[in-house]
């Protein structure tokens, strides 16, 4: 299968460049089951496969845009191809460049960012409950640890009546969401929340007495020279023409092209990867005091985890699992109905990714180029986790060999099988674990990892991650 890529609105490069480009777009890693084994495919055998009309990518290196470009098809319709200007909903990354606007505030001291928000709210105010008041501040609302409800929101078709921000908060027609509310103890707990970004909104509506969009051009878009994003509900007929078509499914147009989000400051972001890319450049340019836009402070407060719980959150950035100093990476993703969106960056790297489909079918696909281009750019992250088999002895197999006993009565017995070991659990048939390192076992039937525990050379008990997390631990008997 071929790949439309239109050299109409796509840059040509360097050779070496070119090079680049033809390696990470023609070796994408895809794992196999429980990331047993890997295989090399094509850009465009994967967007067959997913059913994904079109890509646009942006990779960064050395603190620059290398290389963007866009992949198969903006319309399926039409055939437009996508380029590099080709717009497409951000979703959820919206909520980090309105997590620049009251960073930008902050260092105005126009903003306090641990202030009771109902200071700055005018027009409407954090609800109580029963008449208990909750305190919620700007710095838990750009990090959800606000304690509000509502994560997300469905949008609307350019034929419905379309809210207002303060009916949104208060889940009133025509809304289609639910109130937003707190209802957990604000600042104890990370809970993605949607909802406390429409809140950020109205904070600024309240405070400027105009529509978010335009706050947003003025704050954030136009000192970043991001001169084809916008926040504009429904996207203006200048842009139209730039617009991606949303699918789903099997190839479904989107009623109109797209859905309309009136939740601007949560998922309104209409961008392509050349501009989002341009924010993380300026970010990692802050980093060294080298931005003309905001400080190295503000951007190390943005870059700081603010929640106590194991998922690390800034304000508006995620950070990815345990990265700290040089591998430090910030990212978010976005999806709406018709679009998906995810980048990541290095905090002083100078390197990072920006990828975006117009289509809901799958987020796999966006890993896979971004593994291909952390590959090919010796990223410390290579977002794969290839398990590679294990040369174990004998003898350390044959001192697996037992029964186990959980929760008083649960029985699991352990066998040498050859190279592998095979494992019976309660009444199931038994499956075969294979070696990642002298105490440490993988199956390829599920997505498991069993980890033995010894004192010295005696083996005490075993602990079976199932999907990441440890649920069972037992004792040898």
């Amino acid at each position: 299968m071929s790949i439309t890529n239109s050299t109409i609105g796509n840059p040509q490069y360097s050779r070496e460049t070119e090079s680049k480009i033809k390696r990470i777009t023609e070796n994408l890693k895809v794992a196999g089951q429980f990331w047993t084994s890997c295989k090399n495919a094509t850009l465009a055998n994967r967007l067959a496969y997913y059913k994904i009309p079109g890509i646009s990518i942006a990779v960064i290196n050395n603190g620059e845009i290398e290389w963007a470009r866009g992949f198969g098809d903006k319309d399926v319709s039409t055939k437009e191809p996508v380029v590099q200007s080709t717009l497409f909903q951000a979703a959820s990354i919206s909520k980090v460049l309105t997590a620049i606007a009251f960073m930008k505030l902050k260092e105005m001291n126009e903003i306090d960012l641990d202030a009771d928000v109902n200071l700055y709210l005018k027009s409407w105010k954090v609800p109580s409950n029963n008449g208990w008041q909750p305190k919620v501040t700007l710095r838990q609302l750009l990090s959800h640890t606000a304690g509000m409800t509502v994560s997300g929101f469905g949008g609307y078709s350019i034929k419905e009546a379309r809210p207002k921000t303060i009916q949104i908060l208060d889940g009133a027609w025509p809304a289609n969401s639910l109130p937003v509310k707190v209802n957990i103890f604000p600042g104890t707990h990370a809970r993605y929340s949607g909802g406390g970004f429409i809140v950020a909104q109205l904070v600024l509506e309240d405070k400027f007495k105009r529509p978010f969009n335009i706050i947003m051009d003025s704050l954030v878009m136009s000192p970043l020279n991001l001169k084809s994003s916008t926040f504009d509900q429904p996207i203006s007929k200048s842009k139209l023409p730039l617009a991606a078509t949303g699918y789903v499914l099997d190839y479904q147009p989107i009623n109109g092209g797209c859905d309309i989000h009136p939740e601007m400051a949560a998922t309104g972001l209409w961008t392509n990867p050349s501009e989002l890319a341009k924010m993380i450049i300026e970010i990692q340019k802050a980093v060294q005091g080298r931005s003309g836009f905001i400080s190295a402070k503000s951007v190390n407060e943005m870059l700081t985890q603010q929640n106590t719980d194991a998922t690390g959150i800034g304000l508006g950035f995620w950070l990815y699992q345990d990265a700290r100093g040089d591998s430090l990476l910030f990212t978010h993703a976005g999806g709406n109905d018709g679009f998906q969106s995810l980048f990541f960056g290095y905090k002083n790297l100078g390197k990072g990714v920006v990828v975006m489909i117009n289509s809901s079918n799958d987020y796999e696909l966006m890993y896979e180029v971004i593994r291909s281009v952390a590959l090919e750019n010796n990223w410390p992250d290579r977002f794969t986790r290839e398990i590679k088999k294990y040369d174990i002895k004998d003898e350390t197999l044959n001192a697996y060999e037992g029964k186990y006993v959980f929760d008083k009565t649960g029985e699991i017995i352990i066998k040498k099988a050859g190279n592998k070991l095979s494992l019976e659990i309660q009444s199931q048939a038994p499956f075969y674990l294979f070696a990642e390192s002298d105490d440490q076992f993988s199956s390829e039937q599920l997505n498991i990892k069993v980890i033995f525990n010894k004192s010295g050379a005696k083996v005490e008990g075993m602990e079976i991650q199932q999907d990441g997390a440890n649920s069972i631990t037992a004792k040898r008997i």
